[in-house]
């Protein structure tokens, strides 16, 4: 059998990556390459919803607030910047790279 000549296809352009629709939930920049689905909520409490934030986010939340800090947070409607340590992070944090990547200090 002979072979297509597949090279006109191989040099197409490829479709651009598709935007994200929505910012990091918790610092607001732009999502990367790498993003994570974080509960408000967590399942363990009952939260069903999802929203979008970086790792370094992620773990930043897990470090700072247990799920039952996190439900008193919600339930209150107070936004977890409200916390100094996380405050503080969102303000280091805001001038780094979409996928910057750094050690989260432990907290609680």
């Amino acid at each position: 059998m002979a072979r297509k000549n597949r090279d006109a296809d191989w040099h197409a352009e490829e479709p651009a990556e598709a935007v994200p629709a929505e910012p990091c939930w918790l610092c607001g920049r732009p999502l990367g390459k790498t993003v994570d689905r974080f509960h408000p909520i967590p399942k363990s409490r009952g939260g069903r919803d999802t929203v979008p934030v970086h790792p370094i986010c992620r773990e930043t939340i897990d470090a700072n607030f247990s799920a039952s800090e996190l439900v008193r947070h919600a339930q209150a409607g107070i936004a977890l910047t409200d916390n100094e340590t996380v405050a503080r992070f969102v303000k280091w944090v805001a001038g780094k790279p979409v996928d910057f990547h750094s050690a989260t200090k432990t907290g609680r």
